[in-house]
């Protein structure tokens, strides 16, 4: 159990919620409050010991160092990863006013597709569908915001590749439970004292070299979406990445921004029409009111526009807004 290496340094009533596998992310906002996400809906939890600053701000610095990083006053920020992949995000002084946030994203357990299919969360036409995509070994991303299931949809269509398949898993950081054989997992790190950073760019430059059957980017967040496009426009088929978007066509428009990003003097048709050019799919997730995670659409790409500056989609899946009342 990752949270055992924790545990000790955090309240008795902290570590019940920290085991409670009905608890997603696990919110402390210093000493004003403690909220949990449960089954998508966030609550306050009320404690009936309360603690300091100090003792928290203690025990974060405690597990920092457990996790190979330090947590200073110079360092305020931490994002790192339990053994099992579960996030850890940490703002601490003298950027937090009311003393450290910290926040846990968990993961109790993977969903099969069969078990989205059966919870709601995904159509099984949609399902077969994409298995279709990921056996033409087209690109696709899984788009959505935070909390929206990308992750967790990405585990599970992970589930249905080739076994045969060579597959090379870029992430920052480390979260996805795979089970291929023949997997590579990398992580890109920030550079700390006695550690440079490797990015994620280096990362998907470094694939190309080691034969990959498809390369799987845990999510793009910076110009590596760049890097990422050209290693799917060069014969790299069956990518599969996630990213932060509103909608399924604004996915592209988010990974073509990022692009951009990677170099001053890109034409901004050209990166639009290599976002076109690479993607074959796109996804998008969402959170309902409820709490409840489902594929909202799918769309298929087919090209760029350049008279109307549009890329040319078809949609495939809507889910009915009357799903969400």
């Amino acid at each position: 159990m990752s949270y055992e290496l924790i545990l000790p340094f955090f309240p008795d009533e902290l570590r019940a919620l920290l085991l409670d596998p009905s608890i997603s992310d696990l919110m402390i906002n210093g000493a004003t409050g403690v909220y949990a996400d449960r089954g998508g809906v966030v609550e306050q939890i009320a404690l009936t010991t309360p603690y300091t600053n100090e003792r928290l701000q203690a025990a974060i610095e405690r597990v920092a160092r457990i996790l190979g990083q330090d947590l200073t006053s110079q360092n305020p920020i931490l994002n790192t990863r339990l053994p099992d992949g579960s996030r850890v995000a940490v703002v601490g002084a003298p950027s937090s006013i009311h003393g450290p946030t910290l926040t846990i994203r968990k993961f109790n357990r993977w969903f099969t597709t069969d078990e989205l299919i059966a919870s709601g969360s995904l159509p099984e036409h949609v399902r077969d569908r994409i298995l279709g995509f990921i056996g033409e070994k087209k690109n696709g991303i899984i788009s959505g915001g935070t909390g929206s299931g990308k992750t967790t949809l990405m585990k599970a269509l992970l589930d249905h590749f080739p076994q045969h398949e060579r597959l090379i898993v870029i992430e920052q950081p480390a979260e996805l439970k795979i089970a291929h054989p023949n997997a590579v997992r990398w992580e890109a790190v920030e550079a700390i004292p006695g550690q440079v950073a490797v990015t994620p760019s280096q990362l998907v430059a470094a694939a190309l070299r080691h034969r990959p059957d498809r390369i799987i980017m845990g999510e793009i967040r910076d110009e590596c979406g760049y890097d990422l496009l050209q290693a799917m426009n060069t014969g790299h088929g069956g990518t599969l990445s996630t990213i932060h978007a509103k909608s399924a066509w604004d996915a592209l428009n988010r990974l073509s921004d990022l692009a951009l990003s990677a170099r001053p003097n890109l034409n901004h048709a050209f990166v639009r029409s290599e976002t076109a050019e690479a993607i074959d799919f796109v996804l998008y997730c969402e959170r309902e009111h409820t709490g409840r995670r489902r594929v909202r659409e799918l769309i298929t790409v087919s090209g760029y526009t350049h008279a109307d500056q549009s890329f040319q989609t078809e949609e495939i899946y809507r889910a009915s807004s009357a799903a969400a009342a």
